[in-house]
C-alpha cells in the first residue's frame, strides 16, 4: 500500500492553462470528489483563460493534430476571462462536452439555448459566476446530467420548470446563493437525487412539498438559512435519507411529528438554533439515529419522553444550551457513549477538577451514579487531551498504509479552500498554532502567495469527502507567518515552513489536541510515522479521504544523497531525508503532513513533508526518498510566533 504527498500544483492544470487564450490540447484524468458521486475518466479538456469575448469564435480544439472540436469533452472556463455572458457557441463548437465548469468567472448572464446542443452532459458546475437568473428552458436537452452545480452565486430563485427533464441527477448543488423562495414542484422530477445541498441560503421556511418524489435522497443540507421552525412531517417522504443538516438556523421549536418518517436516519445536527424545548416522542421514532447535536441552544430540560429506546444513538452533544437537568430515566432509554455537556448550567465547572465535575454530573444526572462514573473516565481521558503528544485513543500497531483510527493523531489537520477543497496538511502545536510548509503558502516560481482568507484549517476532521463531521471544527487563519529565509526563487527547500495563527483559541477534546514539538532528546529517534491524506495506489482518487499512516525511517542527508544525487538540489543543511526507497513512499496530496515520533511517553513533530522527485505512474518517485524539513532546528522560531491579534 502506498502513501504519496501532494508536493506540486497539479501536472495538468499547468499544463493546460500555459496560453494566454483557449487551450484545447491536454488528454486529463479527472476525478470528481467535491461530491459524493466520483467520476473517473479520461477527458480532452479545453481551458479559456483570459479570452477576449471577440475571440470566442476562434476557439477550437485543433491544438494537437490528433484531435478537433468533437473530441472535446471537458469545458473549463477560468477567472479572468472577459466572458459576460454564456452562449451557446461554446455548445454548438464542441458538442460532445460532458463536463462544463466555471470557476469565479465574471459571467453574469447565461442564455436559454446555451446548453440545447450539449446533449452528453453529466456534470455541470456554473460555481462562482454572478449569474441571477437561470431560464427555465436552460436544461431541457439535457438529459444525462448527474451533477448540478449552481453554488456561490447570487441566485434568489430557481424557475418553476427548469429540472422538469433531469430524471437521472444524482447530486443537486445550490449552496452559497440568496435563495429566498423554491416553487412547490421543483424537485420533483429528481426521482434519482441523492444529495441536495441548499446550505448559506435565504430560506425561511420548509415546504414539505419540495420533497414528495425525493425518495433516493440520502443527504440533505439545509444549514445556515434563516428557517424559524420544521412543520410536522417536513421530511416524511424521505425514506432513505442517511443525514440531516439543519445547523445555524433560527428554528426556534420542532413538533412531535417534525421528524417522521426518518427511519433510516444516522446523523442529525440541530446546532446553533433557537430551541428551548423538546417535544414529547420528537425523536421517538428515529430508530436508527447515531449522532444528534443539539449543542448551543436554549434548553434548559432534557426529558425522557423526548427519546425512544434508541439503541444505535451513541454520540449526543448537548453543550453551550442552558441545562440544569436531564431525566436519569433517558440514560436507561439509550445507549449513548458521549455526551457532550460543557457549558451548561449544572456542568458549568467540569474542566476545574475532577472533584467539580462529579459535582456537576450528579447535578446533571440526578445522581444516576453509573453513569456518572463511566462519564468521569471519559472525562478524565478529556483532561489528558490538554497534554501536548498523547492522544486520547490509544495507538496500536502501525502497519504502513493502512487507515488510521479516529482520534489516534488528533493533531492532524486539513487545510482547504474557502470551498472545501483539500490541498495540503497540517499540524496543530498549540491553541492558536498551526504548522505546514512554506510551499503551500507559496510555492517555487510563484508569483501568488496565499492569503489568510484563501485557507480554512480543519481540526478533528477524518473523512474528507463528508462535509460535516461530529467532532470537526473549522478555523479561519488570522495570520499567515512564512519562515522569512524561505526563497521561491532558488531550488534547495530550505526553511519550507510556515505558522498559521488561527482566529480564536481551539477548544481541545478526544479529536482535537496539540503534538509536542521535537526536542534534543528525540532527535536520535530512527523510524517515525507519517499521517495524511496523500495519493495511494489507487488511481482513481487525488488523495485519500481518511488519512493513512506509514512507517517512516529517518535518515542522514548523505545517507540519502548516495542512493540519489537529485536530492543534493533540493535539501539543505535544515533538512533531512525519510523512507525506505523501496517503493513505499510520499507523493501526491500530503505536502505539508508531519512526520511523528515518540519517546514512548509522547508524540513529537519531527519534521513536515517538504519536497520529493519528480517521476513515476504517481508523479513522483517513489522507489526514492523524500525530503523533511527538520522542525528541531526550527522550535524557537516557531515558538516565537506571536499569536497577538494585532502583532
Amino acid at each position: 500500500m502506498k502513501i504519496f504527498i501532494f508536493l506540486f500544483t497539479i501536472l495538468w492544470i499547468n499544463s493546460a492553462i500555459k496560453a494566454q487564450s483557449a487551450v484545447c490540447d491536454y488528454d486529463i484524468q479527472y476525478f470528481w470528489t467535491n461530491g459524493f458521486i466520483n467520476s473517473n475518466k479520461s477527458y480532452y479538456s479545453c481551458y479559456l483563460k483570459t479570452i477576449n469575448a471577440s475571440s470566442i469564435d476562434k476557439i477550437n480544439g485543433q491544438h494537437v493534430a490528433s484531435h478537433s472540436d468533437d473530441d472535446v469533452t471537458y469545458f473549463f472556463i477560468e477567472k479572468g476571462n472577459s466572458i459576460k455572458t454564456f452562449s451557446s457557441i461554446f455548445c454548438q463548437k464542441f458538442k460532445n462536452l460532458e463536463v462544463i465548469r466555471t470557476s469565479d468567472a465574471d459571467i453574469h448572464s447565461i442564455d436559454g439555448n446555451t446548453l440545447e446542443n450539449c446533449k452528453n452532459l453529466d456534470i455541470l458546475d456554473l460555481a462562482g459566476t454572478k449569474i441571477r437568473y437561470l431560464p427555465k428552458d436552460l436544461l431541457i436537452k439535457n438529459t444525462k446530467l448527474s451533477q448540478i452545480w449552481f453554488r456561490d452565486s447570487p441566485l434568489a430563485t430557481l424557475p418553476e420548470n427548469l429540472l422538469i427533464s433531469q430524471f437521472n441527477l444524482k447530486i443537486l448543488h445550490l449552496k452559497g446563493n440568496q435563495i429566498n423562495f423554491l416553487p412547490a414542484k421543483i424537485f420533483h422530477p429528481l426521482i434519482q437525487l441523492e444529495a441536495l445541498y441548499l446550505q448559506h441560503n435565504k430560506l425561511q421556511s420548509i415546504n414539505p412539498e419540495w420533497f414528495k418524489s425525493l425518495q433516493a435522497l440520502k443527504w440533505l443540507f439545509l444549514n445556515d438559512n434563516q428557517i424559524a421552525a420544521i412543520p410536522a412531517k417536513s421530511f416524511e417522504s424521505l425514506p432513505a435519507l442517511t443525514e440531516l443538516y439543519l445547523y445555524k438556523n433560527k428554528i426556534k421549536s420542532l413538533t412531535s411529528n417534525s421528524f417522521d418518517g426518518l427511519h433510516n436516519l444516522k446523523i442529525l445536527n440541530l446546532y446553533g438554533n433557537e430551541i428551548t424545548e423538546l417535544p414529547r416522542n420528537v425523536f421517538s421514532r428515529l430508530s436508527n439515529l447515531q449522532e444528534l447535536s443539539l449543542f448551543n441552544n436554549k434548553l434548559t430540560v432534557v426529558h425522557a419522553a423526548s427519546f425512544g429506546i434508541h439503541n444505535n444513538l451513541v454520540d449526543i452533544y448537548l453543550g453551550s444550551n442552558r441545562i440544569n437537568q436531564i431525566e436519569k430515566s433517558l440514560i436507561d432509554k439509550i445507549a449513548v457513549n458521549f455526551i457532550n455537556m460543557e457549558g451548561n448550567i449544572c456542568s458549568r465547572d467540569k474542566l476545574k477538577g475532577i472533584d467539580n465535575i462529579k459535582a456537576g454530573l450528579k447535578t446533571c444526572f440526578e445522581n444516576h451514579d453509573n453513569k456518572i462514573q463511566e462519564l468521569l473516565t471519559s472525562l478524565v481521558k478529556v483532561v489528558r487531551a490538554y497534554i501536548c503528544g498523547k492522544p486520547v485513543q490509544g495507538v496500536g500497531n502501525i502497519v504502513g498504509g493502512q487507515h488510521v483510527a479516529r482520534g489516534n493523531f488528533p493533531w492532524v489537520t486539513a487545510l482547504v479552500t474557502p470551498s472545501g477543497d483539500y490541498f495540503c496538511g497540517g499540524t496543530l502545536v498549540s491553541n492558536r498554532k498551526v504548522v505546514t510548509v512554506a510551499h503551500c503558502i507559496q510555492d517555487k516560481h510563484d508569483s501568488s502567495p496565499k492569503m489568510a482568507g484563501d485557507i480554512i484549517t480543519q481540526l478533528g476532521v477524518y473523512d474528507l469527502k463528508r462535509v460535516v463531521e461530529v467532532g470537526r471544527v473549522s478555523y479561519a487563519v488570522q495570520r499567515i507567518n512564512v519562515h522569512p529565509d524561505w526563497n521561491t526563487l532558488t531550488e534547495p527547500f530550505d526553511a519550507d515552513l510556515a505558522v498559521l495563527v488561527l482566529d480564536r483559541e481551539v477548544t481541545f477534546n478526544e479529536f482535537i489536541h496539540p503534538i509536542c514539538l521535537a526536542g534534543v532528546h528525540v532527535a536520535t529517534v530512527a523510524t517515525g510515522v507519517v499521517v495524511g491524506y496523500g495519493k495511494s495506489e489507487d488511481e482513481t482518487k487525488i488523495h485519500e479521504n481518511i488519512p493513512k499512516i506509514i512507517a517512516t525511517p529517518i535518515h542522514t542527508n548523505e545517507h540519502c544523497f548516495l542512493k540519489n544525487s537529485n536530492l543534493v538540489k533540493i535539501s539543505s543543511e535544515r533538512t533531512f531525508c525519510g523512507g525506505s526507497g523501496t517503493g513505499v513512499g510520499v507523493c501526491r496530496g500530503d505536502s505539508g503532513s508531519g512526520l511523528f515520533v515518540t519517546d514512548g511517553s509522547a508524540y513529537y513533530l519531527r519534521g513536515i513533508v517538504s519536497s520529493s522527485i519528480i517521476g513515476g505512474r504517481y508523479g513522483c518517485d517513489v522507489d526514492s526518498y523524500s525530503v523533511f524539513t527538520d522542525v528541531a532546528k526550527y522550535v524557537d522560531w516557531i515558538n516565537g510566533v506571536s499569536t497577538d491579534r494585532f502583532d
